[in-house]
Protein backbone atom coordinates (compact mmCIF):
# COMPACT_ATOMS: atom_id res chain seq x y z
CA UNK A 1 0.00 0.00 0.00
CA UNK A 2 1.09 3.28 -0.62
CA UNK A 3 0.51 6.49 0.82
CA UNK A 4 0.13 10.13 0.75
CA UNK A 5 3.81 10.85 -0.54
CA UNK A 6 3.63 7.82 -2.23
CA UNK A 7 6.07 6.54 0.70
CA UNK A 8 4.99 3.44 2.85
CA UNK A 9 2.28 5.04 4.79
CA UNK A 10 2.82 7.09 7.91
CA UNK A 11 6.78 6.74 7.27
CA UNK A 12 7.00 10.37 6.25
CA UNK A 13 9.27 9.30 3.88
CA UNK A 14 9.62 10.50 0.11
CA UNK A 15 8.49 8.20 -2.96
CA UNK A 16 11.44 5.94 -3.61
CA UNK A 17 13.24 6.28 -0.51
CA UNK A 18 15.15 3.57 0.93
CA UNK A 19 15.92 2.75 4.88
CA UNK A 20 19.78 2.51 5.44
CA UNK A 21 21.24 -1.07 6.54
CA UNK A 22 20.78 -1.82 9.83
CA UNK A 23 24.58 -1.46 11.11
CA UNK A 24 24.80 1.75 9.40
CA UNK A 25 21.59 3.07 11.42
CA UNK A 26 23.39 2.01 14.40
CA UNK A 27 26.46 3.43 13.82
CA UNK A 28 24.59 6.80 13.47
CA UNK A 29 23.00 6.43 16.62
CA UNK A 30 26.43 5.32 18.06
CA UNK A 31 27.77 8.30 17.15
CA UNK A 32 25.04 10.69 17.81
CA UNK A 33 25.01 9.85 21.64
CA UNK A 34 28.95 9.57 21.82
CA UNK A 35 28.73 13.86 20.26
CA UNK A 36 26.01 14.25 23.01
CA UNK A 37 28.28 12.91 25.75
CA UNK A 38 31.25 15.11 24.30
CA UNK A 39 29.31 17.88 24.13
CA UNK A 40 27.77 17.75 27.34
CA UNK A 41 31.37 17.05 29.00
CA UNK A 42 32.74 19.89 27.39
CA UNK A 43 29.98 21.66 28.76
CA UNK A 44 30.91 20.83 32.40
CA UNK A 45 34.56 21.57 31.80
CA UNK A 46 33.23 24.99 30.50
CA UNK A 47 31.27 25.54 33.65
CA UNK A 48 33.90 24.95 36.00
CA UNK A 49 36.26 27.53 33.86
CA UNK A 50 33.41 30.12 34.10
CA UNK A 51 32.76 30.27 37.60
CA UNK A 52 33.56 33.56 39.19
CA UNK A 53 36.42 34.77 41.31
CA UNK A 54 34.84 37.38 43.72
CA UNK A 55 36.77 40.29 45.74
CA UNK A 56 34.80 42.21 47.99
CA UNK A 57 35.95 46.37 48.37
CA UNK A 58 34.22 46.76 52.57
CA UNK A 59 35.97 49.28 54.67
CA UNK A 60 38.77 50.09 51.87
CA UNK A 61 40.27 47.44 51.49
CA UNK A 62 40.11 44.42 49.23
CA UNK A 63 38.90 41.06 50.41
CA UNK A 64 40.51 39.17 49.62
CA UNK A 65 43.43 40.91 48.75
CA UNK A 66 45.23 38.13 46.60
CA UNK A 67 43.29 35.94 44.21
CA UNK A 68 45.00 32.87 42.76
CA UNK A 69 43.43 31.81 39.22
CA UNK A 70 44.90 29.05 36.84
CA UNK A 71 47.33 30.12 34.37
CA UNK A 72 46.20 29.85 30.72
CA UNK A 73 42.61 29.84 31.48
CA UNK A 74 40.00 32.94 31.04
CA UNK A 75 38.72 33.95 33.89
CA UNK A 76 35.63 36.30 35.52
CA UNK A 77 36.65 38.18 38.05
CA UNK A 78 33.24 39.59 40.03
CA UNK A 79 33.94 43.27 42.30
CA UNK A 80 31.48 44.41 44.89
CA UNK A 81 31.43 47.43 46.44
CA UNK A 82 30.82 47.19 49.79
CA UNK A 83 31.60 50.91 50.67
CA UNK A 84 29.67 53.81 51.06
CA UNK A 85 31.85 55.68 48.07
CA UNK A 86 32.17 54.67 44.28
CA UNK A 87 35.53 52.81 43.86
CA UNK A 88 37.34 52.43 40.41
CA UNK A 89 38.73 48.98 40.24
CA UNK A 90 41.91 49.41 37.74
CA UNK A 91 44.69 47.17 36.89
CA UNK A 92 47.52 48.58 34.30
CA UNK A 93 48.87 44.76 34.00
CA UNK A 94 45.44 43.59 33.12
CA UNK A 95 44.33 46.71 30.71
CA UNK A 96 40.95 46.93 33.06
CA UNK A 97 39.39 49.84 34.74
CA UNK A 98 35.35 49.92 35.86
CA UNK A 99 33.84 52.32 38.20
CA UNK A 100 31.99 50.18 40.50
CA UNK A 101 28.82 52.15 42.57
CA UNK A 102 28.56 51.39 46.44
CA UNK A 103 26.12 48.52 46.94
CA UNK A 104 27.32 47.32 42.87
CA UNK A 105 28.68 44.04 41.88
CA UNK A 106 30.56 44.01 38.03
CA UNK A 107 32.32 41.22 36.07
CA UNK A 108 35.72 41.68 34.83
CA UNK A 109 36.42 39.50 32.16
CA UNK A 110 40.02 38.78 31.93
CA UNK A 111 41.81 36.61 29.12
CA UNK A 112 44.09 33.35 29.82
CA UNK A 113 47.03 35.30 31.58
CA UNK A 114 50.20 34.11 31.59
CA UNK A 115 51.91 33.03 35.45
CA UNK A 116 52.63 35.78 37.23
CA UNK A 117 51.24 38.38 39.26
CA UNK A 118 48.81 41.34 38.07
CA UNK A 119 48.50 43.89 40.82
CA UNK A 120 45.00 46.30 40.94
CA UNK A 121 43.63 49.04 43.06
CA UNK A 122 40.84 51.52 43.68
CA UNK A 123 42.04 54.52 41.50
CA UNK A 124 39.89 56.70 43.82
CA UNK A 125 41.58 55.87 46.53
CA UNK A 126 45.10 54.53 46.37
CA UNK A 127 46.30 54.98 49.16
CA UNK A 128 44.24 52.04 50.93
CA UNK A 129 42.80 49.88 48.49
CA UNK A 130 45.05 47.38 46.65
CA UNK A 131 45.38 43.87 45.62
CA UNK A 132 46.74 41.14 42.95
CA UNK A 133 45.88 38.67 41.09
CA UNK A 134 48.03 35.66 41.00
CA UNK A 135 48.14 33.25 37.89
CA UNK A 136 49.82 30.30 38.52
Amino acid sequence: MVGPAGGRPGSGAAPGATRPPEGQRWRRLAAAVAFAALAAAGAVAAGAEDAPHEIKLENGRFSPQQVVVPAGTPLQLRVTNADKAAIEFESFELHRERVVQPGETITVFLPALAPGSYPFFDDFHRDTAEGAIVAQ
